[in-house]
C-alpha cells in the first residue's frame, strides 16, 4: 500500500469529501435507492492515488419506495456518527446518510474524530464542539481548521465548504440538502488547487508623505512652552499605567499610555 502522510493536505482532503459525496449521491439516486445507514470515515479507503472508494456495505439498506418516507428499522450504526431522528425513530432516510456526511465532512475539515473521550469535555462530541462556529471565518480559521494544516488552505473553499457541513448537521431532516446538491456545492472548490497559508491579517498604515507632513505641521494650532514641556515630560516617563486606546483617525489606530504630567500632580 502506499504511504499516506500524516497530514494531508487542503488538496487531497477535498478530493476525498467530493469522492465520498459522489458515491452517497449515486446510490441514493439510483433506480432503487440504497441507503448506507454507517457511513463514516474508516468506511472510506484510499488508492495509491488516494481516490477514495466507499467500503462495507453490511449495513446498507433500500431506501423507501412509492409513497413511504422512510424505512423503519432497529437502530444500528456507529456512535458519532448516526442522525438524531434515526437514533430516537429507527426512521431511516437519505438524510440519515447526509448527517452522517456532515460529520465525516467536519472530521476532514478539523483532523479531529467524531467522538475523542481524549479531550477536554466540552470538546469530545466534535459536532456539538465545532458545528456552532462552522459560519463563523474567525471560529472557523482559528478553532476549527486542523492546525496540521498549518494555514494552507484557500480560505474561502474552507469557508463554503463548513456552510455546507452546517448544512448536513442540520437536526432537521428536511433542512439537509440531498447529496447531489452537496456535490454540486463541493466539486467547484477543486478548481481551487494552490495551498495558500491563511493568517492574521495586519494591516500597515504608511507614513505620511514629507509634504503632507510639512502641511500639517503648519496648519496645527502653535503650543505655549509650558505645553511643550509638559508633552516631553508625558513621553519621557516610564509607563505605569494600563494602555487607553485613543480615537484615531480614518486610516490608523494606535495604543498610548495615559501618564500624568508633574504639573498635573501638583494641581
Amino acid at each position: 500500500m502506499a504511504e499516506v502522510p500524516a497530514a494531508l493536505s487542503w488538496s487531497t482532503r477535498l478530493n476525498i469529501a467530493v469522492g465520498a459525496a459522489k458515491g452517497l449521491a449515486f446510490l441514493h439516486d439510483a433506480e432503487k435507492p440504497v441507503i448506507y445507514r454507517d457511513f463514516k470515515g474508516s468506511n472510506i479507503l484510499l488508492d495509491s492515488d488516494k481516490k477514495p472508494k466507499l467500503s462495507d456495505f453490511g449495513l446498507a439498506k433500500d431506501g423507501p419506495e412509492g409513497d413511504d418516507t422512510h424505512v423503519s428499522t432497529r437502530v444500528m450504526g456507529t456512535h458519532g456518527y448516526a442522525a438524531p431522528e434515526y437514533i430516537m425513530t429507527g426512521h431511516l432516510t437519505a438524510k440519515s446518510d447526509v448527517y452522517s456526511f456532515g460529520v465525516v465532512l467536519l472530521e476532514i475539515l478539523t483532523g479531529r474524530h467524531s467522538v475523542d473521550k481524549t479531550r477536554p469535555s466540552r470538546e469530545q462530541n466534535l459536532v456539538e464542539y465545532a458545528r456552532p462556529g462552522l459560519r463563523d471565518p474567525l471560529k472557523l480559521a482559528r478553532r476549527i481548521m486542523d492546525p496540521a494544516l498549518e494555514g494552507r488552505y484557500p480560505a474561502a473553499a474552507a469557508q463554503k465548504a463548513a456552510a455546507v457541513a452546517h448544512q448536513c448537521l442540520s437536526s432537521s431532516p428536511k433542512n439537509r440538502p440531498d447529496m447531489s446538491a452537496v456535490v454540486e456545492a463541493l466539486e467547484p472548490l477543486l478548481a481551487v488547487t494552490e495551498d495558500v497559508a491563511v493568517g492574521p491579517v495586519v494591516l500597515f498604515v504608511a507614513a505620511p508623505e514629507p509634504a503632507a507632513e510639512e502641511k500639517e505641521r503648519k496648519e496645527r494650532p502653535s503650543r505655549t512652552a509650558r505645553d511643550v514641556g509638559a508633552h516631553h515630560r508625558r513621553r519621557l516617563r516610564s509607563p505605569k499605567g494600563s494602555p487607553r486606546k485613543r480615537g484615531a483617525g480614518p486610516k490608523e489606530e494606535f495604543w498610548v499610555w495615559h501618564v500624568p504630567a508633574e504639573d498635573d500632580k501638583k494641581a
